[in-house]
């Protein structure tokens, strides 16, 4: 089996639920869906995530496997991607500083001072793509 499949099997046993609830529930025909996942042998659907998630009593981020602190690192590594494709760069010193660089100069920055950078682009985002979302035409879920 796989880490997914493992995950929705040992969920829904330890909820009760046979395949074929769980197939019904989620709006399949045939249990055979919810087998085929449970085995490795089909991709839950992205569109399906969501539901699959609120059956299994868990939130989507749960259910994809990802920790807080796995979305936290992932986005701070994204954003210093970012940041490295516009000229700046962040360097962590063995003293705990934290340097901004940017055209040959240096600005000594605060780990906080980061920590409000990553909040702000993330809200900032958020906003840009439930925009993006608005004005897009909707082909599932």
């Amino acid at each position: 089996m796989n880490g997914l499949g493992d995950l929705i099997k040992r969920k829904r046993e330890e909820l009760g639920l046979s395949q074929e609830e769980l197939a019904r529930i989620l709006g399949y025909k045939h249990k055979s869906s919810i087998n085929k996942i449970e085995l490795g042998l089909a991709d839950v659907p992205r569109t399906k995530v969501p539901a699959f998630a609120k059956a299994l009593g868990m939130t989507p981020v749960e259910f994809s496997g990802w920790s807080e602190k796995r979305i936290e690192s992932s986005f701070s590594y994204c954003m210093e991607q970012q940041m490295a494709l516009m000229g700046y760069t962040l360097i962590y010193s063995a003293d705990g500083d934290v340097i901004l660089t940017h055209g040959g100069a240096e600005y000594e920055v605060t780990e906080g001072d980061v920590k409000e950078l990553e909040t702000r682009l993330a809200l900032y985002l958020d906003f840009l793509l439930g925009d993006l979302a608005k004005k897009s035409r909707k082909i599932g879920g």
